[in-house]
């Protein structure tokens, strides 16, 4: 089996030693951050995150599978999952962006 493994433990820094705890929550995620602020490249100023594991009690959590195919294949379609998220926010950032007829005067020149 393979397993994706995720989470926290709760430190106790005077003798180093952690655990789980109610206290937290775990999480699993992929993210994709765009360039924003002046920054370059493609998708730039799209923000989007997948989801795997949320609010994990306790902080820990275990994906199990029975080989490292069907974990490569979980993975694959994860990332397939957030390049999705990212072109349609994508699409959607393009399709409510302001636009220019060519000639036409803009908000600024008047």
């Amino acid at each position: 089996m393979a397993i994706l493994e995720a989470g926290a433990l709760f430190m106790n820094r005077k003798n180093d030693s952690g655990g789980p705890s109610e206290r937290m929550d775990g999480y699993l995620g992929l993210l994709w951050h765009g360039a924003h602020d002046g920054g370059k490249g493609r998708n730039r100023e799209v923000c989007c995150r997948l989801d795997i594991m949320r609010d994990v009690l306790g902080g820990q959590g275990e994906i199990y599978f029975c080989s490292t195919t069907c974990l490569r294949r979980f993975l694959c379609d994860c990332v397939d999952a957030l390049e999705a998220k990212r072109e349609k926010k994508q699409k959607a950032l393009q399709r409510n962006a302001p636009r220019y007829r060519r000639g036409a005067a803009t908000s600024r020149e008047h």
